[in-house]
């Protein structure tokens, strides 16, 4: 009876919090106007966070209309789907990363730009951001200490790293060390020490898979056999290499937009890491286990058919061809690329994703092409595809390797 006692004292108020907070929510009536003008204040919470309706009707409201701000602003529970959309094109509006992020975000427009206030900063930093005159465009005030009282505050202006500051640092001395922090944006084209190579070396690897070189070897086989020339071959077999190329990307698109609406995209990405190292341990064990029931291959029907497809070596059928084999041998080198995806979540922009995500997809066709034009007639073309089969089990053993590899370095990119 004790316990339950407890379990009632404490759980009750959170939960009547979170009532109340959505209630208020629901009751305000710049919520109901839907209001989107540049005077306007938005509020993103989540629901479950207990603490976070409390400090922005006490603190952060009442902070910001005393410096005459927030005269109306909206209130969005990003656990709502549409909500998340929302607050993430509002980020990547003014060029937010997905690595800065908190339970609460405030997007209070000033004079000259957007002050974007994360977590719960005490109302003296908010006045004194909202009133220094050396305040740029865009600048991020942050603190994420939740329940206890706050031994630092962070800034970001667009410059270099996130700064941390001790709470007693005068907010003019952090300015100007934030202003002037050097060093690789966590955004963008500064990031590319860190994610260009990553993207550039994880496509390559991820098309060095048994799929797609086993096929694209088969139809340049039967193209041979069949006598066509080589200008045909080449046209046939830029065709099947484009449509894999866009199979690939539509699906990577797919993917991105589906874990952007993820609120913790960190843990999404270290879940995807995990995916790469499970999948390649699959690939180790079919190597030394080739009876293994679980087999990252090509479904019967789906090669069948691709077969049939090839043999007809018209536009139409190696289009067909390229489709099938972009989307059914994703599950066999699908893990490396959707690790990536929710690498590129958790430290881009939308727009830089997408950017990124294009040359991933280059990089994985660039060996297929290099396939394709390397092997100039019958014979060489004959002989790749015996030692491809061959060799099939050796390179799911590499693959394997390589995979489990790539999982851990990403996971230790996350935790960075």
């Amino acid at each position: 009876m004790r316990k339950l006692s407890m379990v009632k004292r404490f759980a009750l108020p959170g939960i009547m919090t979170v009532v109340a907070a959505l209630l208020l929510v629901m009751a305000h009536p710049a919520m109901a106007q839907q209001a989107d003008t540049a005077e306007t204040t938005h509020v993103f919470f989540s629901a479950g966070c207990v603490a976070c309706w409390p400090y922005t009707e006490d603190v952060l409201i009442p902070a910001l209309q005393a410096q005459g701000l927030a005269a109306s602003a909206e209130f969005h529970d990003y656990t709502i789907p549409a909500e998340r959309k929302r607050l993430l094109e509002m980020a990547d509006s003014v060029g937010l990363p997905r690595s800065i992020a908190d339970s609460l975000y405030a997007f209070v427009p000033t004079e000259n730009g957007t002050l974007l206030i994360l977590g719960h900063v005490p109302p003296n930093l908010i006045e004194t951001a909202v009133t220094s005159p050396d305040v740029p465009p865009r600048l991020v005030v942050w603190q994420p200490e939740m329940h206890d009282e706050p031994a630092e505050y962070r800034l970001w202006a667009w410059a270099g790293e996130v700064q941390t500051f001790a709470i007693d640092m005068p907010f003019a001395e952090a300015l100007d060390q934030a202003l002037t922090a050097a060093g690789p944006l966590p955004i963008g084209l500064a990031n590319l020490g860190e994610l260009l190579p990553a993207v550039i070396i994880t496509g390559l690897v991820d098309s060095v898979n048994p799929c797609a070189f086993a096929v694209i070897l088969l139809l340049l086989a039967f193209l041979f056999t069949l006598r066509r020339s080589r200008k045909r071959i080449l046209q046939l077999g830029f065709i099947y290499v484009g449509m894999i190329f866009i199979v690939y990307f539509a699906i990577g698109l797919g993917i991105l937009r589906a874990v952007r609406l993820s609120a913790d995209p960190h843990f999404v990405a270290r879940i995807g890491a995990w995916l790469l190292i499970a999948l390649g341990g699959v690939n180790l064990i079919e190597h030394f286990f080739p009876n293994f029931p679980i087999k990252l291959h090509m479904p019967k029907i789906a090669g069948a058919k691709t077969h049939e497809l090839i043999k007809r070596s018209t536009v139409p059928a190696t289009v067909g061809a390229g489709f099938l084999v972009g989307l059914c041998t994703f599950p066999c080198s699908g893990g490396i690329y959707v690790s990536v995806i929710t690498l590129l979540n958790a430290k881009t922009t939308l727009a830089w994703g997408v950017t990124y995500l294009a040359l991933y997809n280059v990089m994985f066709v660039v060996p297929l092409i290099a396939i394709l034009v390397a092997v100039g007639n019958k014979s060489s073309a004959k002989t790749w595809a015996s030692w491809e089969r061959r060799h099939a089990l050796k390179i799911r053993l590499w693959y394997g390797f390589i995979m489990i590899g790539l999982g851990a370095a990403m996971l230790l990119l996350v935790i960075r």
